[in-house]
């Protein structure tokens, strides 16, 4: 119950922003691009090299690319590359760079739920959805690589276009996603019991619904902008609520 209420409190500091907003972000955008001419490449060697991280930002990059295997990181390298060519015909660069980061925030939240279930759920999961990571060891390397990618992918979004602010959209975006996480381990329990009533799927399509309606609002939000009170981490507990 207090995850809706949560949502619900992250659409009306979105509505907040309001068209002044809108209207500056798109009298802006066109004249950010032309001033940043910043390569994937420079984002990536940023990221890997840069001195200026906290430390326990630093302890982070360094545990993470010390568990990741060479080939697996240079296939994040080739995917980031893939993704500049993209963009380079792409009219709106940054929106479809913050799509690709809301989807990468989606993916280590539904995989890292999954890893979070019962062993014999898992199995049940898995053996329900042949689409699924078929092994606890290959889900983590898939977070691990994804979340190599979120990193590099916003640095690149922070030096092309500015694009990175403590409590900005991004935090907006992880907070809302922490918030849905007790919604989905509930919906994957119950459908796998069979114990899914129609009130149960009522609420989740709600959920579902606001969650598209605050990712459809945070594509509009001007580079830079920041949410009061969203650069803070959950409260222990705020996601079980």
């Amino acid at each position: 119950m207090w995850s809706a209420f949560f949502i619900i409190a992250i659409m009306m500091a979105l509505g907040a922003c309001g068209v002044l907003l809108l209207v500056w972000y798109r009298q802006q955008r066109s004249h950010r691009q032309m001033l940043r001419a910043v390569r994937m490449e420079d984002a990536w060697q940023s990221w890997l090299n840069s001195a200026h991280l906290t430390a326990a930002d630093r302890a982070s990059r360094e545990l993470l690319l010390t568990h990741m295997a060479a080939a697996v990181r240079e296939s994040v390298h080739r995917s980031l590359l893939e993704l500049e060519l993209r963009l380079q015909a792409d009219a709106t660069p940054l929106t479809t760079i913050r799509k690709e980061l809301m989807d990468s925030v989606d993916r280590r939240a539904l995989n890292t739920e999954i890893l979070g279930l019962p062993e014999e759920v898992r199995t049940r999961l898995r053996q329900h959805s042949q689409e699924m990571l078929q092994s606890d060891a290959e889900a983590r390397t898939y977070i691990a690589a994804n979340e190599l990618r979120m990193l590099v992918l916003r640095e690149y979004a922070a030096l092309r276009f500015g694009d990175r602010a403590a409590g900005d959209w991004f935090d907006v975006y992880v907070k809302a996603s922490s918030l849905r996480q007790r919604s989905t381990r509930l919906h994957i329990k119950r459908t796998l019991n069979g114990s899914q009533s129609t009130l149960d799927d009522i609420r989740y399509q709600t959920i579902t619904r606001m969650d598209q309606e605050i990712r459809a609002r945070l594509l509009q939000v001007p580079a830079g902008t920041r949410f009061p009170g969203f650069n803070q981490p959950l409260a222990d507990g705020d996601e079980q609520r």
